[in-house]
């Protein structure tokens, strides 16, 4: 087994520490901002999550040189990670928006 050859050792836990006050603080501002049966507040915390999630994967994979763009179709399925996240995001939002707002014939 190699032994790792790491340039930034202070990078871990400082990613640590700001994940875990994200995870403490990002509920209560979106609790002080929507109310707790609003669907905009969970579809905030849903896409705040998933974003912070997303966002450490990419991180990772760049980090770990798990991916050169220009290489084969590699940039194009990079493009369809980060479309994709904010497509559906975008989608979602436009779901709940007409949700809350198309009339309903009674």
């Amino acid at each position: 087994m190699e032994k790792c050859d790491c340039k930034n050792k202070v990078m871990v836990p400082i990613l640590i520490i700001c994940v875990l006050l994200f995870t403490y603080v990002f509920p209560r501002f979106v609790l002080s901002n929507f109310d707790a049966s609003s669907p905009w507040a969970s579809y905030c915390y849903q896409y705040g999550f998933g974003l912070i999630t997303f966002l450490i994967g990419m991180l990772l994979i760049f980090k770990t040189k798990a991916i050169k763009l220009g290489r084969g179709s590699e940039t194009i399925w990079l493009a369809w990670l980060i479309g994709g996240f904010f497509l559906f995001a975008g989608g979602h939002a436009i779901w709940i928006y007409l949700a809350l707002n198309t009339p309903v014939k009674a």
